[in-house]
């Protein structure tokens, strides 16, 4: 496989504003890829050089191994971070359109659509004007016009901005599922870290218009340090657990304290039982047993000295 996106050294200016400053990422093909940042990081700008909506003031993109063109754009299916659906017009009308834009007509147009609004579940509202559906109704109806010329690239941009927690998770899934059924390269774009960790093998964080860092989500966390343990046992007597504890592979460091243990590692979750027999051998009754993560917020916070919802400072980080 190779890269069916590769952006070398893009810049994009404005009058008094740079959005894109020496840009440079590939996209995998068949990946993925979360482009994660605050707003302003320059994300939806990058999206529309991809579709050829906005030129880059410096720096090369190339698509599908070849420069971009308009030849290779048609086999990319964006999902705008404003719906681009027209609200007098029924979902199938939507389709229908958006499908002929492509050259996509006749029978095989609506086999497409009524395809499309099986698999994201719009069916029934086939003939419901697009201004009566529901929010998030409505961003899979706009993502199922990306899909109508069955794109070998999915950009979806802020897929879920505005709609709720329940609805977001729904989107969620939707998301995967268009994915495994299409094959197709997914790159989202999305300042929600939940959101890019749910979805996507592979993170770049952005901020101001740069690369802040790459990798997968684990790699990226590690980042901001060592998942921790806090543990609370009865009677508490322990010394004699830490001596103990210090044989389990894995384990960082122990830090015995008046309120209990604490154990840092780079990978906690498989040392627990271990953890938990060591202490149950010795007489510990645990009475309190917690576990705390590094975010993907507080990787940006490290790197960048903000938070995603924020503009920030540089800093650059190269994860495999």
């Amino acid at each position: 496989m190779g890269a069916v996106i590769r952006a070398m050294g893009l810049t994009k200016r404005y009058p008094g504003k740079t959005a894109l400053d020496n840009f440079s990422i590939e996209v995998e093909e068949g990946e993925m890829l979360g482009l994660l940042g605050p707003n302003g990081a320059g994300k939806s700008t990058f999206i529309s050089i991809i579709a050829g909506v906005e030129s880059p003031t410096a720096g090369e993109l190339s698509l599908f191994g070849a420069p971009a063109s308009k030849a290779a754009r048609r086999m990319i299916g964006v999902a705008p971070q404003e719906n681009a659906v027209y609200p007098l017009l029924t979902c199938t009308e939507n389709l229908l359109y958006f499908g002929s834009l492509y050259g996509i007509a006749g029978r095989e147009a609506r086999a497409r659509a009524d395809e499309l609004l099986q698999q994201l579940g719009l069916a029934d509202k086939k003939d419901v004007p697009a201004a009566y559906l529901s929010g998030g109704m409505r961003r899979r109806l706009n993502l199922a016009c990306a899909l109508m010329h069955r794109p070998k690239v999915i950009i979806l941009d802020e897929p879920t901005t505005g709609l709720d927690p329940a609805v977001r998770n729904n989107m969620w899934k939707t998301v995967q599922n268009v994915a495994k059924d299409s094959g197709a390269t997914v790159l989202l774009t999305t300042h929600y870290m939940e959101e890019a960790e749910a979805l996507c093998s592979r993170i770049i964080l952005m901020n101001s218009g740069k690369v802040v860092a790459d990798g997968t989500p684990a790699a990226l966390k590690k980042i901001a340090g060592r998942e921790i343990a806090k543990i609370k046992s009865i009677p508490g007597k322990y010394p004699l657990v830490v001596e103990k504890l210090q044989k389990v592979r894995g384990i960082g460091s122990i830090t015995p304290t008046e309120h209990g243990i604490i154990i840092e590692s780079d990978d906690i979750s498989p040392l627990i039982q271990d953890i938990t027999r060591v202490l149950e051998k010795h007489g510990e009754k645990i009475v309190e047993f917690s576990v705390s993560r590094p975010s993907l917020e507080d990787v940006f916070l490290k790197l960048t000295g903000a938070k995603l919802r924020e503009g920030g400072a540089d800093g650059q980080a190269k994860l495999a």
